[in-house]
C-alpha cells in the first residue's frame, strides 16, 4: 500500500509540474519596488517584468526568494498566474548566479 501511496504522489507532483510549466512567462526584470508598508523589502516586493508574450507585468516576489534568487535589474525570471495576478515562478535546480562571488578588487 505504502508503493502504491508513494507512486500516486509522485505522479500528482509530475503533473502538476508539467501543468506549472505550461502556463509560465518568461521576462527581463525592470524595476523592483517594496510591497506597500514594508521599505525595507524584507517581505517581498512588486516587479516589473517585460515579457516578449504579455507586453509589461507586475508580479509579486516574496522575501525569501528575492534573497536567495539574488534578484537584480535585468535579471531573467519566471512567471506563473497566482490567485492575485502572477507571481514569480522558483526553480527546483540552483543556477549560478552572478552576484554569488565576492568582486576583485582593482589591482
Amino acid at each position: 500500500m505504502l508503493m502504491i501511496t508513494t507512486l500516486f504522489l509522485a505522479a500528482v507532483f509530475i503533473a502538476a509540474e508539467f501543468y506549472r510549466c505550461s502556463r509560465r512567462i518568461t521576462g527581463s526584470i525592470r524595476e523592483i519596488r517594496p510591497l506597500d508598508g514594508d521599505p525595507t523589502g524584507l517581505m517581498g516586493a512588486r516587479l516589473r517584468v517585460a515579457t516578449s508574450e504579455a507586453g509589461e507585468i507586475t508580479a509579486l516576489v516574496s522575501g525569501c526568494q528575492m534573497c536567495v534568487s539574488r534578484l537584480e535589474i535585468g535579471d531573467e525570471v519566471t512567471l506563473i498566474p497566482g490567485p492575485n495576478g502572477y507571481i514569480m515562478r522558483s526553480s527546483w535546480l540552483s543556477r549560478p548566479r552572478h552576484g554569488a562571488c565576492p568582486r576583485r578588487v582593482a589591482s
